[in-house]
């Protein structure tokens, strides 16, 4: 209990700092706390202050009481008995399993257990993971935002995580209207790269395709267009292809097969991200035209989509399992009260390979 606490319930105060102590291991399990009559003399507050103080301890699992001998530190107070939850978007797909198992390993290895829970990128879905995960017993939550460029109207389910103190971390993408932690990647840098690439292979004519109901899509668009004024080369509206979360599996191939028939075609195309740019290879393929010898091609990612075609795809480093970990990492030190408000970005990484060619002057 500290002055800086003095703006909280001083039964709010005496429980977080008694909470502080099972976790630093000041007190063990089965460890006997002080009496109420000590608590009343140390920190000079009432009998009801330490009763409501230890009653929810007690709802809570972290003490227990025995008639006539005192108030005892539960088993509930170590890591191993503690979950923490996990909700991104997608689990068994993509470069996802590898991002979960870096955080299955690290939370393992610490004594954590984990449930584990997608959206499928729906805001309904995200409600229900919510709604769920506040009905168990949590000590922290790993969200990957859905839809993060759409209006969080779900933001009560982080107010209620705030009002009881549990620790959460946004995965990918943050919601401007919380001051949360965070882990992402620079997806305007990232962006910026991979368009620069280009240009400086001799690429003006350069088509961008970015899903735009999440801001790792608005971000990497944004870099995309930053990059092309840096270069001082307009921008084609008709080489701009936006789509949603439910046209991912038909939008990018069909943009692609109509804007090779135009006259004017563009000489390279950047992708939101690999698995986009696996559709816009297949409509290149449907076109009679060849990678890279009649159009570039840019990912994103890293993902072993990128490396399972006959042409390798140049695209942007994730990290993957080494963010799960790290990410797990962030979680297991805000339980433990040794960061409140961590923040990580990653910076990006362009892996270069055979999906690109050189424009002659």
């Amino acid at each position: 209990m500290t002055k800086d606490d003095n703006y909280l319930p001083k039964y709010y105060q005496l429980k977080e700092y008694l909470k502080k102590m099972i976790q630093n291991g000041a007190i063990l399990p089965t460890q006997k706390l002080p009496s109420e009559s000590d608590l009343i003399r140390q920190f000079k507050i009432s009998r009801h202050t330490v009763r409501h103080s230890f009653s929810e301890l007690e709802n809570e699992g972290w003490i227990y009481k025995e008639q006539g001998r005192g108030t005892f530190c539960a088993y509930r107070g170590s890591k191993k008995e503690q979950k923490i939850a996990v909700l991104t978007t997608y689990i068994s797909n993509y470069i996802f399993p590898y991002i979960i198992r870096g955080i299955e390993e690290t939370l393992c290895e610490s004594g954590f257990s984990f449930s584990i829970a997608s959206t499928g990128n729906d805001k309904r879905k995200e409600e229900e993971c919510m709604k769920r995960f506040l009905e168990q017993d949590i000590s922290g939550i790993i969200i990957e935002p859905t839809k993060s460029a759409k209006p969080n109207i779900n933001q009560k389910y982080f107010q209620e995580l705030q009002k009881r103190n549990i620790p959460y971390i946004l995965l990918h993408a943050i919601y401007p209207d919380l001051d949360s932690a965070y882990i992402i990647m620079d997806d305007e840098k990232g962006g910026f790269l991979a368009t620069q690439y280009l240009l400086e292979l001799g690429h003006n004519d350069i088509a961008g395709i970015f899903l735009s109901d999440d801001l790792q899509g608005v971000k990497r668009q944004a870099g995309f267009l930053s990059a092309l004024k840096k270069y001082n080369v307009t921008v084609n509206n008709e080489f701009l292809g936006d789509y949603q979360t439910e046209q991912m599996f038909s939008y990018p191939y069909n943009f692609t097969i109509n804007l090779l028939k135009k006259k004017n075609q563009p000489t390279a195309i950047f992708c939101y991200n690999d698995q986009i740019a696996i559709q816009v290879m297949e409509a290149i393929r449907r076109s009679n035209l060849k990678i890279p010898e009649d159009i570039s091609l840019v990912g994103y990612d890293n993902s072993n989509l990128a490396v399972a075609t006959e042409v390798k795809v140049t695209t942007i480093q994730h990290p993957k399992e080494e963010m799960g970990k790290r990410v797990a990492h962030m979680i297991i030190d805000m339980i433990n009260g040794e960061a409140s408000r961590p923040c990580f970005v990653y910076e990006p990484e362009l892996i270069i390979r055979s999906s690109c060619k050189r424009i002659p002057n």
